[in-house]
């Protein structure tokens, strides 16, 4: 009995010392001190990558260490340990244990804000020359300080990016971005007439525009990096089990866990990579745009007119698809795209990148914006959205003569080149997506039915592995596959036809008419009127 009490004591005891240390760390973290609290940056990161980082996490969450963290991360000098604070920031915001509440304590510190300053700071060099940097260091002992000051703002950009995506999975998240990020005329006035809304919603800033600007340009992206090399040479493989093959081979451990854990087709939490995985600084804000499309007025936002011209102010206020329907219905042709963009149409190419976190996040994008059920007119119409979606979905496969009738030829000319995407979670955006434009009326079905889009999706689901993704596409199966109401059996199918052939006879007999002489029907009838000179 004695012994065991004393066994008691001594665990007690070392339960206290740690708690102790813990309680100084956190300490030191707000010291008024520089390079205490750098050093304490330092440890915080050190013990939570150690061998008991799930105590770590929690002690260090229960004694409110994301303040001191956020304060040290704000600082732009990475002298003051900055980039330690931001990783231990993105650990304990990604941890599978203390993750959401450390994401609370983040968007009440005001980090999403402060987030946003760190991803939106200048670079240390051009961004025309951000891509040569690696290169040039490699070359010439001169440049190595170059590159060391341009992979750090490049791996505290990523941090403060993945903090991002974390923080705006939640609503309070996503609506705190949005009130600081967003221009005021994006934001309805109608969420800015109470004082409750403003306070919510914060002072609105232009720089969601100067956020996407910068995720696109892709000279912020190192294409010398082995990460880089890596993603573009699996991205680019010409067979699926050749891909995987190659792509396996690359991974260590602890990539291949991280890989079988996008099989669960959820999003997963933004995790800290390591160095040379931070080739791609704004990866994470496709993961932002997607969580901030889940609210309606982000995806006002991305469907927001951007106008390349004159214009006229007086529709300026209106949304793009309300617009360019109602000309559409009024006049019977179809709105012009090239006087005007949005924000969401430069998005769609990024379903063609070699980065997998930007394919996932534009494509839960666009299928979040399928929400929208005023937008599918123009979404089908306008955007062409499903052909940007049945792209991904298009393989190798060789197509019968029949199958070719009616289908846009970019589908199937890469013939044995064309990769299908290769990941499941990505799949399963673009199927739910089409899925949400079949539900949105008969006029989108009808659409869809004659761009022969089962042929896709059907081709599709022969090939596919994953039971859920397999699932949605039986769905749009059925929705393309099965007769309107009020029309006879088999009709579907046949309509889509007589529609393809009655655009077929139309083309034909327009390029007919380009190409015959001028009439002299004219002319005749003059000649017959004194042909034989009698009245």
């Amino acid at each position: 009995m004695k012994v065991e009490g004393n066994n008691k004591g001594d665990a007690a005891n070392k339960m206290g010392e740690a708690e102790k240390v813990y309680e100084d760390l956190v300490s030191f973290l707000s010291s008024s001190r520089a390079d205490l609290r750098k050093a304490a940056a330092e440890a915080t990161l050190a013990t939570l990558t150690g061998a008991s980082n799930n105590e770590a996490a929690q002690r260090l969450t229960t004694l409110d260490a994301i303040l001191p963290l956020c304060k040290i991360a704000s600082v732009a000098s990475d002298e003051h340990g900055s980039s330690d604070a931001l990783a231990a920031l993105t650990i304990l915001c990604s941890h599978d244990l203390v993750g959401n509440q450390c994401v609370v304590d983040l968007i009440e510190s005001r980090g999403v804000g402060r987030m946003l300053e760190i991803a939106l700071s200048s670079p240390p060099t051009p961004p025309s020359t951000a891509a040569s940097v690696s290169a040039l260091a490699k070359e010439s002992k001169a440049d190595d300080k170059l590159a060391k000051e341009w992979n750090t703002w490049r791996k505290s950009v990523n941090y403060a990016c993945a903090l991002m995506a974390n923080a705006t999975r939640t609503e309070q998240g996503a609506a705190d971005f949005i009130g600081l990020s967003f221009p005021d005329e994006a934001v309805p006035s109608s969420m800015a007439n109470t004082d409750e809304q403003k306070e919510a919603y914060g002072k609105s800033r232009p720089t969601a525009t100067l956020m996407l600007s910068k995720f696109l340009n892709p000279a912020f992206i190192d294409t010398t990096s082995p990460a880089y090399e890596r993603s573009k040479k699996v991205w680019e493989s010409s067979s699926a089990e050749q891909m995987i093959d190659e792509y396996d081979s690359d991974l260590d451990d602890d990539e291949l866990e991280q890989e079988e854990k996008t099989d669960d087709l959820e999003p997963q939490m933004a995790e800290p990579t390591a160095d040379d995985e931070c080739h791609d600084p704004y990866q994470h804000v496709a993961m932002v745009i997607m969580n901030i499309t889940q609210l309606e007025i982000g995806r006002d936002f991305l469907i927001k007119l951007i106008y390349s011209g004159s214009h006229n102010k007086a529709t300026e206020s209106r949304s793009l698809p309300s617009i360019q329907e109602d000309e559409g219905k009024a006049k019977g042709v179809r709105p012009d795209p090239e006087s005007t963009t949005t924000h969401l149409q430069s998005l769609l190419p990024q379903l063609n990148s070699p980065n997998i976190y930007r394919r996932q996040g534009i494509a839960g994008t666009l299928k979040n914006c399928c929400f929208s059920q005023d937008s599918v007119w123009w979404l089908l119409n306008v955007v062409n959205l499903d052909k940007s979606l049945l792209m991904t979905l298009a393989g190798p496969e060789e197509l019968t003569i029949d199958e070719k009738i009616g289908l846009d030829p970019d589908y199937w000319l890469l013939g044995p080149q064309k990769v299908r995407e290769p990941d499941a979670l990505v799949r399963l955006y673009v199927a739910e997506a089409l899925l949400l434009l079949l539900t949105n009326g008969r006029r989108a079905r009808e659409t869809m039915r004659e761009r022969r889009a089962y042929v896709i999706i059907r081709l599709a689901d022969m090939v596919e592995e994953n039971e859920r993704v397999s699932e949605r596409f039986l769905e749009c199966v059925q929705y393309l596959r099965r007769d309107e109401e009020g029309t006879e059996e088999g009709s579907s199918d046949r309509r889509a036809y007589e529609r393809y052939a009655r655009g077929m006879l139309l083309a034909n007999s327009e390029k007919n008419l380009k190409a015959l002489p001028p009439s002299t029907a004219s002319r005749e009838d003059e000649q017959d009127d004194d042909y034989d000179g009698i009245d």
